[in-house]
């Protein structure tokens, strides 16, 4: 029997109202699952970054550990050898050990010999006169003993850092290829020869290089004021410190080798801050030797090992070691981490002090 016309009236507004129901829970489905989605993909996004973070941090320690390189450096060059043998006696052996005899030696033998009570009741005050002069002394020892041979042992680690980079870079280049595994070019020893525009642009380069590393000098110099102030943070400073000055020793062994591959400061710091996690775990073993002892006993320390973590950073390949992390794409590596962003803020105001010296002095010489 066929329906009436009211009952299929009735069926087709259930049906409409069925209709409209399924829509607006499908849509709202459908929108739950895009947000779900969404944010399970930035998720397993942020799982990747943090994963790739510990893998580069891995193998920037990994890589700073193979000291073999250093010993490898020091068998092929008696002048490597030489140097880093002096690093370790004056560092080790006069500046550490002048440290122990104080701390070990002289300390205790004037403990012993004024820090007896006397008799009578002039005992106390005598007491506190043998602690002032004790005091006097060891401050005398430090001023007039200890801080002299630092400031010595400074200049010369500066400039015996640089020759160890050096001979460790001639070294590489007797093996038949540069320091970043590429052959040799045999036409660079004839470019010398050349008229006097390839002299003034060699001055020109020479003289870049010069500002570039007086720039560098004052930039990690306000960088180490950072790391100082971040020390100083309740709880946090201290795990901050950590990582500032990882990254801070990092920079310090690779420059050598940049400076000697004719690399500029925009192109270090570029390189440098792109792959701030590996250069984090470069450096933290140089951290590590150090974090333990005071500012004054750390520093020698530093001083002794720092040679052996240059000649490393020599002979690494920190553009194979992140690539063989990041599967060979460089675009799926980490973002760009502006490291020495304030310490460069705070050495340009000082830098262009200078500017308008050499400015005008250049006009006169194009007038």
């Amino acid at each position: 029997m066929a329906p009436s016309r009211g009952e299929e009236e009735e069926e087709e507004m259930a049906v409409g109202d069925v209709g409209d129901d399924d829509f607006s829970s499908l849509s709202s489905a459908v929108g739950g699952e895009a947000s779900v989605s969404s944010s399970e993909g930035s998720s397993s996004l942020w799982k990747e970054d943090v994963l790739l973070v510990v893998k580069l941090w891995f193998a920037g320690f990994r890589d700073a550990c193979c000291l073999h390189r250093a010993y490898f450096f020091c068998r092929r060059s008696r002048r490597v050898l030489k140097k880093t043998w002096q690093c370790f006696l004056l560092n080790g052996c006069i500046f550490l050990g002048s440290i122990v005899i104080l701390q070990q030696v002289v300390i205790p033998i004037l403990q012993w010999i004024l820090g007896a009570p006397s008799q009578g009741p002039a005992g106390p005050s005598h007491q506190g006169f043998s602690g002032h002069l004790q005091n006097f002394i060891i401050a005398v020892c430090y001023v007039c003993w200890l801080y002299p041979l630092y400031i010595i042992s400074f200049v010369l680690n500066c400039l015996w850092y640089n020759e160890i980079a050096v001979h460790a870079f001639g070294t590489l280049d007797q093996k038949g290829s540069g320091s970043d595994g590429e052959p040799k070019s045999p036409g660079k020893a004839k470019v010398s020869k050349a008229p006097r525009s390839k002299s003034s642009s060699a001055l020109d380069s020479v003289m870049l290089g010069i500002s570039e590393q007086i720039y560098s000098v004052i930039m990690l110099s306000a960088f180490f004021v950072e790391v100082s102030a971040v020390s100083l943070i309740p709880y946090v400073g201290q795990v901050l410190k950590f990582i500032l000055m990882s990254w801070l020793y990092a920079y310090y062994c690779f420059d050598y080798k940049w400076g000697l591959r004719r690399w500029s400061l925009e192109k270090r710091l570029f390189f440098f801050e792109t792959n701030w996690a590996f250069f984090a775990g470069f450096g933290s073993p140089c951290v590590l030797a150090t974090f333990a002892f005071s500012p004054l006993v750390g520093g020698g320390v530093m001083a002794v090992v720092f040679p052996l973590f240059v000649l490393v950073a020599t002979g690494s390949k920190p553009e194979e070691a992140v690539s063989a992390c990041v599967g060979g794409n460089k675009e799926s590596g980490l973002p760009r981490l502006q490291i020495f962003y304030l310490a460069n803020k705070l050495t340009v105001p000082f830098v262009r002090l200078f500017q308008p010296k050499t400015s005008s002095n250049s006009r006169r010489k194009t007038q």
